[in-house]
């Protein structure tokens, strides 16, 4: 008579541990930027509408994006400028300042200052216009002095808040969690 025990089957070569952990410790950066990044633009809307803030910030730095050319070539329409509002403001440095009521605001640097009735006014100016704007700025105006300037990262974010960037962010979401399901970090 054959026997016909079969041989029990060997488990699956296990992968290399190193390749595990470096998969672990990349998807857990991924995953902690994602959850930062969460914070960030929850905390800007939270701002913008429970505070009416028309200048969100998160720990008193603002991300902004530049429309116009007025500061090239420092900075380009698209690029994203951070500012932080300080206590005082000096020549020479990139500010931005509201007007109309808050409803807008430009980022222009100060050229010169002056003190009138207790009140500092700054005298601003884009680095390729070809004259100082024409009201002197209020130190109350004030919304912050530029800290950081990332190219082309505002046209980006401008693009993800239409109905195609929405729809990317969710594809990346789903993306993000088939991946850690098919993977199973």
């Amino acid at each position: 008579m054959i026997s016909t025990i079969a041989q029990p089957l060997s488990p699956p070569a296990k992968p290399d541990s190193v390749l595990l952990w470096i998969k672990r410790v990349v998807f857990s950066i991924v995953f902690a930027l994602l959850i930062v990044l969460l914070f960030i633009f929850t905390a800007l809307a939270a701002d913008r509408v429970i505070a009416k803030s028309n200048i969100p910030s998160v720990f008193g730095f603002s991300p902004l994006t530049v429309l116009t050319g007025s500061m090239e070539p420092e900075i380009y329409p698209g690029d994203m400028v951070v500012i932080h509002r300080q206590s005082d403001y000096a020549v020479g440095d990139t500010i931005t300042y509201v007007v109309e009521g808050g409803k807008s605001s430009v980022t222009h640097k100060i050229i010169r200052s002056y003190v009138e009735s207790g009140t500092t006014y700054y005298i601003t100016q884009g680095i390729n216009n070809n004259t100082e704007d024409e009201f002197p700025v209020a130190k109350s105006q004030v919304a912050g002095k530029v800290v950081l300037i990332i190219p082309g990262l505002g046209t980006f974010l401008e693009w993800l808040k239409t109905p195609s960037g929405i729809v990317l962010i969710l594809l990346f979401a789903c993306i993000v969690v088939a991946a850690v399901y098919i993977i199973k970090v």
